[in-house]
């Protein structure tokens, strides 16, 4: 570990994937896809490794949200309710995350966003339902996914997309504002719990962070600036490339 402190090299890199990562997390999710294995690649623990990209995280989603906020594309009514959901389903995530097997997860995942990558091509349906209209199953979903982005993590946002897309009947860019936020409140939850237990590398940590901003700020940018036509294909492929990350591993 004595080499995440001392070589240079080592922090720019990181600094580098956290910039890309952010960029590509603001349109479609996946960023830890990116940033996750680096780490690991470069002899960090898994669970300091996850505690690590959380501290980070949460400064790129935060941002994004931000973004689209101002951008006036935030249209969910009960996104309070929304965002203790997240929360609350990252903090039982990630207190479980040493204690569970994440094998069945790694089976389903896959499928379900290869599924969710068809839905995107074929989905051309953005006819908005009223807010209050929650679907029987919006609700689960959002604390699964929140609680699956405390335990596992890559794909939360595309999960969140797919969720608002669905249940809600958003278009891509509405969905992806709702996501944002959604996801801040997950990262922070799980980088609560991971702080509390002492699995983060707080300088390093802090670096990336600013690399999340500037990826964050430019993909948000980005997606706002080119709409739906721009964010739809890059889901699909960020589906894609999940899916098959996951069953390689």
């Amino acid at each position: 570990m004595n080499l995440i402190y001392d070589d240079t090299t080592i922090y720019i890199i990181l600094f580098s994937v956290a910039l890309l990562a952010s960029a590509i997390d603001a349109i479609a999710g996946g960023g830890g896809l990116l940033v996750v294995p680096t780490m690991l690649l470069l002899g960090m623990n898994p669970l300091t490794a996850l505690g690590t990209n959380k501290l980070q995280s949460c400064f790129g989603t935060a941002t994004s949200s931000i973004n689209y906020y101002k951008n006036d594309l935030l249209k969910e009514k009960n996104i309070k309710l929304l965002i203790l959901l997240s929360f609350f389903g990252s903090v039982i995530g990630t207190l479980l995350v040493s204690q569970l097997s994440n094998e069945l997860l790694n089976n389903i995942i896959p499928i379900l966003l290869i599924s969710a990558a068809i839905f995107i091509i074929f989905n051309k349906n953005t006819q908005k339902v009223p807010n209050n209209l929650f679907s029987i199953l919006f609700i689960p979903f959002i604390l699964f996914i929140g609680f699956y982005d405390g335990f596992f993590g890559p794909g939360t946002g595309t999960f969140f997309v797919i969720t608002f897309l669905i249940f809600k009947k958003r278009n891509l860019m509405e969905a992806t504002a709702a996501t944002k936020l959604l996801n801040f409140s997950s990262n922070f939850a799980s980088f609560l719990v991971f702080s509390y237990k002492g699995y983060i590398i707080w300088q390093l940590g802090l670096i990336m962070a600013v690399a999340q901003i500037l990826g964050a700020y430019l993909g948000s940018k980005l997606a706002i600036t080119n709409g739906e036509k721009f964010v739809r294909p890059i889901i699909v492929f960020i589906s894609i490339i999940l899916s098959i990350r996951i069953l390689l591993s």
